[in-house]
Protein backbone atom coordinates (compact mmCIF):
# COMPACT_ATOMS: atom_id res chain seq x y z
CA UNK A 1 0.00 0.00 0.00
CA UNK A 2 1.14 3.59 -0.73
CA UNK A 3 0.69 4.99 3.27
CA UNK A 4 3.30 2.26 4.05
CA UNK A 5 5.98 3.28 1.77
CA UNK A 6 7.54 5.93 4.21
CA UNK A 7 7.26 3.77 6.86
CA UNK A 8 8.88 0.91 4.76
CA UNK A 9 11.74 2.76 3.65
CA UNK A 10 12.20 5.17 7.27
CA UNK A 11 11.77 5.13 10.22
CA UNK A 12 9.08 7.36 11.85
CA UNK A 13 10.94 9.91 14.14
CA UNK A 14 13.77 12.02 13.95
CA UNK A 15 13.71 12.99 9.99
CA UNK A 16 15.74 15.60 8.57
CA UNK A 17 13.83 16.60 5.67
CA UNK A 18 16.10 19.45 3.35
CA UNK A 19 14.22 21.79 0.93
CA UNK A 20 16.44 22.41 -1.42
CA UNK A 21 15.27 25.87 -3.10
CA UNK A 22 16.41 26.25 -6.14
CA UNK A 23 16.29 30.05 -6.13
CA UNK A 24 17.33 30.58 -2.65
CA UNK A 25 20.98 29.03 -3.48
CA UNK A 26 21.11 30.86 -6.91
CA UNK A 27 20.48 33.90 -4.96
CA UNK A 28 23.48 32.99 -2.36
CA UNK A 29 25.75 31.69 -4.93
CA UNK A 30 25.76 28.73 -4.68
CA UNK A 31 25.82 25.70 -7.52
CA UNK A 32 22.71 23.51 -6.24
CA UNK A 33 24.76 20.47 -8.16
CA UNK A 34 27.76 20.48 -6.36
CA UNK A 35 26.05 21.21 -3.50
CA UNK A 36 23.71 17.70 -3.80
CA UNK A 37 27.19 16.12 -4.35
CA UNK A 38 28.51 17.10 -0.81
CA UNK A 39 25.08 16.66 0.76
CA UNK A 40 24.06 12.82 -0.70
CA UNK A 41 26.27 11.25 1.87
CA UNK A 42 25.38 13.61 4.78
CA UNK A 43 22.99 12.88 7.65
CA UNK A 44 19.66 13.77 5.65
CA UNK A 45 16.38 11.63 5.10
CA UNK A 46 14.62 13.19 2.46
CA UNK A 47 15.58 15.85 -0.08
CA UNK A 48 13.23 18.04 -1.84
CA UNK A 49 14.00 20.33 -4.97
CA UNK A 50 12.14 22.90 -4.99
CA UNK A 51 12.48 25.39 -8.67
CA UNK A 52 9.74 28.27 -8.72
CA UNK A 53 11.47 29.87 -11.42
CA UNK A 54 12.94 28.06 -14.08
CA UNK A 55 11.40 26.39 -17.13
CA UNK A 56 10.24 22.86 -17.56
CA UNK A 57 13.11 21.59 -19.16
CA UNK A 58 15.44 23.32 -16.82
CA UNK A 59 13.53 21.64 -14.09
CA UNK A 60 13.96 18.12 -15.53
CA UNK A 61 17.31 18.41 -16.24
CA UNK A 62 18.33 19.19 -12.94
CA UNK A 63 15.81 16.40 -11.33
CA UNK A 64 17.14 13.58 -13.80
CA UNK A 65 20.51 14.51 -12.25
CA UNK A 66 19.63 14.51 -9.03
CA UNK A 67 17.19 11.67 -8.45
CA UNK A 68 19.90 8.96 -8.66
CA UNK A 69 22.26 10.71 -7.14
CA UNK A 70 20.19 10.98 -4.09
CA UNK A 71 18.77 7.46 -4.43
CA UNK A 72 22.43 6.02 -4.52
CA UNK A 73 22.78 7.45 -1.16
CA UNK A 74 19.50 5.94 0.24
CA UNK A 75 17.67 9.09 0.52
CA UNK A 76 14.27 9.87 -0.40
CA UNK A 77 14.02 12.37 -3.29
CA UNK A 78 10.92 14.82 -3.63
CA UNK A 79 9.84 16.59 -6.29
CA UNK A 80 8.33 20.12 -5.62
CA UNK A 81 4.44 20.46 -6.56
CA UNK A 82 5.15 18.58 -10.30
CA UNK A 83 4.30 14.83 -10.48
CA UNK A 84 4.68 15.10 -14.30
CA UNK A 85 8.69 16.05 -13.60
CA UNK A 86 8.51 13.77 -10.58
CA UNK A 87 7.45 10.95 -12.75
CA UNK A 88 9.85 11.58 -15.46
CA UNK A 89 12.67 11.91 -13.39
CA UNK A 90 11.94 8.85 -11.66
CA UNK A 91 11.48 10.99 -7.82
CA UNK A 92 10.53 8.92 -4.42
CA UNK A 93 7.75 11.15 -4.78
CA UNK A 94 6.00 14.41 -5.04
CA UNK A 95 4.98 17.19 -2.37
CA UNK A 96 2.17 19.30 -2.74
CA UNK A 97 0.54 22.75 -1.66
CA UNK A 98 -2.66 24.00 -1.19
CA UNK A 99 -2.80 26.10 -4.61
CA UNK A 100 -1.23 22.61 -6.58
CA UNK A 101 -2.75 20.33 -8.38
CA UNK A 102 -5.32 17.87 -6.01
CA UNK A 103 -3.85 14.73 -4.66
CA UNK A 104 -5.98 12.40 -6.42
CA UNK A 105 -5.19 13.85 -9.59
CA UNK A 106 -1.65 13.57 -8.93
CA UNK A 107 -1.82 10.05 -8.32
CA UNK A 108 -2.86 9.02 -11.36
CA UNK A 109 0.34 10.47 -12.81
CA UNK A 110 2.50 9.01 -10.34
CA UNK A 111 3.57 4.94 -9.90
CA UNK A 112 2.07 3.01 -7.17
CA UNK A 113 4.94 3.24 -4.47
CA UNK A 114 5.36 6.85 -4.87
CA UNK A 115 5.52 8.97 -1.59
CA UNK A 116 2.94 12.08 -1.61
CA UNK A 117 3.33 15.03 0.99
CA UNK A 118 1.57 18.19 1.56
CA UNK A 119 1.98 21.74 2.74
CA UNK A 120 -0.87 22.75 5.97
CA UNK A 121 -1.05 26.02 7.00
CA UNK A 122 -3.78 26.15 9.54
CA UNK A 123 -6.64 23.37 11.23
CA UNK A 124 -8.50 24.60 8.27
CA UNK A 125 -6.46 23.15 5.92
CA UNK A 126 -5.59 20.08 7.95
CA UNK A 127 -9.26 19.36 7.89
CA UNK A 128 -9.78 19.87 4.20
CA UNK A 129 -6.89 17.24 3.61
CA UNK A 130 -7.41 13.82 2.76
CA UNK A 131 -5.18 12.44 5.01
CA UNK A 132 -5.22 8.70 3.70
CA UNK A 133 -4.48 9.98 0.69
CA UNK A 134 -0.86 11.37 1.78
CA UNK A 135 2.17 9.83 3.67
CA UNK A 136 3.54 12.83 5.65
CA UNK A 137 2.11 16.31 6.28
CA UNK A 138 4.57 19.40 6.74
CA UNK A 139 3.08 22.08 9.04
CA UNK A 140 4.22 25.44 9.28
CA UNK A 141 5.79 28.14 9.46
CA UNK A 142 6.65 27.92 12.94
CA UNK A 143 9.19 30.80 12.84
CA UNK A 144 9.97 33.39 9.43
CA UNK A 145 11.35 32.14 6.68
CA UNK A 146 13.51 33.22 4.30
CA UNK A 147 13.14 31.04 0.87
CA UNK A 148 9.61 32.20 1.20
CA UNK A 149 8.75 35.42 -0.84
CA UNK A 150 4.95 34.96 0.50
CA UNK A 151 5.64 34.92 4.33
CA UNK A 152 2.30 34.07 6.39
CA UNK A 153 3.09 34.84 10.00
CA UNK A 154 4.33 31.84 12.43
CA UNK A 155 1.33 29.64 13.53
CA UNK A 156 0.06 29.82 17.53
CA UNK A 157 1.04 27.97 19.90
CA UNK A 158 -2.85 26.66 20.01
CA UNK A 159 -3.19 26.08 16.74
CA UNK A 160 -0.42 23.91 16.73
CA UNK A 161 -1.40 22.05 19.46
CA UNK A 162 -4.96 21.47 17.92
CA UNK A 163 -3.08 20.42 14.75
CA UNK A 164 -1.16 17.97 16.28
CA UNK A 165 -3.95 16.21 17.87
CA UNK A 166 -5.68 15.62 14.94
CA UNK A 167 -3.20 13.55 12.84
CA UNK A 168 -1.48 10.46 13.19
CA UNK A 169 0.47 11.13 9.71
CA UNK A 170 4.04 11.32 9.97
CA UNK A 171 4.66 15.32 11.00
CA UNK A 172 6.99 18.09 9.62
CA UNK A 173 7.71 20.76 11.15
CA UNK A 174 8.46 23.51 8.76
CA UNK A 175 9.34 27.61 8.72
CA UNK A 176 12.91 29.36 9.45
CA UNK A 177 14.05 26.30 11.87
CA UNK A 178 17.40 26.03 12.43
CA UNK A 179 19.47 23.94 15.49
CA UNK A 180 19.14 27.28 17.30
CA UNK A 181 15.57 27.22 17.51
CA UNK A 182 14.73 23.79 17.07
CA UNK A 183 14.27 22.88 20.98
CA UNK A 184 11.19 24.70 20.88
CA UNK A 185 9.63 23.02 18.11
CA UNK A 186 10.62 19.19 19.24
CA UNK A 187 8.50 21.00 22.79
CA UNK A 188 5.15 20.33 20.82
CA UNK A 189 5.82 16.70 20.42
CA UNK A 190 6.91 16.92 16.74
CA UNK A 191 9.69 15.14 15.67
CA UNK A 192 10.82 15.62 12.14
CA UNK A 193 11.76 18.39 10.67
CA UNK A 194 12.39 20.03 7.30
CA UNK A 195 14.81 23.30 6.99
CA UNK A 196 16.30 25.04 3.49
CA UNK A 197 18.23 28.36 4.55
CA UNK A 198 19.38 26.79 7.98
CA UNK A 199 21.54 24.73 5.66
CA UNK A 200 22.01 26.64 2.49
CA UNK A 201 23.34 29.27 4.09
CA UNK A 202 25.85 27.74 6.37
CA UNK A 203 29.63 27.56 5.77
CA UNK A 204 29.56 24.14 6.85
CA UNK A 205 26.43 22.27 5.60
CA UNK A 206 27.37 19.14 7.00
CA UNK A 207 28.36 19.96 10.44
CA UNK A 208 24.48 22.29 10.60
CA UNK A 209 23.31 18.59 9.93
CA UNK A 210 24.79 17.07 12.48
CA UNK A 211 24.03 19.14 14.88
CA UNK A 212 20.03 19.11 14.03
CA UNK A 213 20.39 15.37 13.74
CA UNK A 214 21.27 15.53 17.25
CA UNK A 215 18.81 17.67 18.12
CA UNK A 216 16.45 15.55 16.60
CA UNK A 217 17.73 11.81 18.28
CA UNK A 218 17.31 13.00 21.73
CA UNK A 219 13.85 13.95 20.60
CA UNK A 220 12.96 10.87 19.74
Amino acid sequence: MQSMTLKKKLPSNGLLYLILDKQAADSLGIDILNLAKELAGSDLDLIQLRAKKIDDFEFLKLAKKLSPLFKKNKKLFIINDRPDLAYLSRASGLHLGNSDIPIKDAKTLLKKGKIIGKTIHCLKELKNTDQAAVNYLALGPFFKSKTKTNNRPPLRKNEIIQITKKTKKVLFAIGGINRYNVGSVLRYGIKNIAVSSAILSSSNPIYEIKEIKKCLKKAS
